[in-house]
């Protein structure tokens, strides 16, 4: 062992003895100059003391920026091999924790962003659900579906990890806040006329709808003048679209509390389908309607 020692402090002393006597030489030269200069200016009698407090200033920051040039240069080649060595070793960092780094800075984004906060309801990919918790490196969410078009909670919580904010959009499905303009896209078959169909779904959702039309506009109007936004309409529109020579679809929209997305569409397409399709009488054959 302390063979080793001494070989080691040999191979130390052969390699670097003489960049630092070079080093030790060039800041005692440098010191040397810094007093003898100071003493001069110190001396001379014709300058201001501000003048001499600036020369003395100057000097002492001209010699720092050459002491540290001239020990750069005399450590030149040793310097490189270290930022080499450190170059490598950030570089595995880096790879071995590209996952994490990742996960990071899109915490980063969503804080500075403010994309969505706790409660909202989002959907990134193919994650949606109702913000629970936000980590450091990972979002929360209770999941919402199973279906894209569904608004109940199946019961499994998510974890949304934050590299996926770097990649994918954030949709916020509660942007407006308390109510929200809800849209359900209906296909019916040709055997019903179109125009009945219109009629039956927009009578169902007026009905639906009804208690919560004022509040809506008095809602939305908050958010006109808060966020400078065109808010849509809140009374129920429906729209028609041809799908293939056998059906189209039947597009509503309406606006309603967040919280009662669910209720309120299966209480407009339950009322929608009895009167469309009410059940045949038993014992006489069904009629188309």
């Amino acid at each position: 062992m302390i063979g080793e020692l001494i070989d080691f402090w040999s191979h130390l002393r052969a390699s670097y003895v003489a960049d630092i006597v070079r080093s030790g030489v060039l800041v005692a030269v440098l010191m040397a100059l810094r007093v003898a200069i100071g003493r001069a200016i110190a001396a001379n009698s014709h300058w201001s003391l501000d003048d001499r407090r600036r020369w003395s200033i100057t000097i002492r920051n001209v010699l720092f920026v050459c002491g540290v040039a001239g020990i750069v240069l005399l450590w030149a080649s040793e310097l490189q091999t270290i930022a080499v060595s450190m170059l490598a070793f950030a570089a595995a960092v880096i790879i071995a924790t590209k996952e994490l780094i990742m996960c990071l800075t899109g915490g980063l984004l969503r804080s500075a962003s403010n994309s969505y906060s706790l409660g909202d309801h989002i959907e990134v990919g193919a994650v949606r659900g109702r913000v629970v918790d936000i980590g450091l490196l990972s979002t929360t969410v209770m999941e919402i579906g199973p279906h894209h078009d569904s608004h109940q909670m199946t019961g499994r919580a998510l974890s949304l990890p934050h590299s996926m904010l770097l990649a994918q959009p954030v949709v916020l499905e509660n942007y407006m806040g308390e109510y929200v303009v809800h849209t359900v896209g209906l296909p019916v078959p040709y055997t019903l006329a179109p125009a009945i169909g219109e009629t039956l779904l927009l009578n169902a959702a007026n009905d639906a709808c009804a208690p919560h039309i004022k509040s809506a506009q008095q809602h939305m109007a908050r958010i006109e003048q808060l966020h400078h936004l065109d808010t849509p309409s809140v009374a129920p529109r429906v729209s028609i679209h041809p799908i293939n020579d056998v059906s189209y679809q039947l597009t509503l929209r309406i606006a309603i509390p967040a919280k009662d997305r669910q209720r309120v569409e299966q209480s407009i397409l339950k009322r929608f389908m009895h009167e469309a399709f009410p059940a045949p009488v038993v014992g006489k054959p069904a009629t188309p309607a």
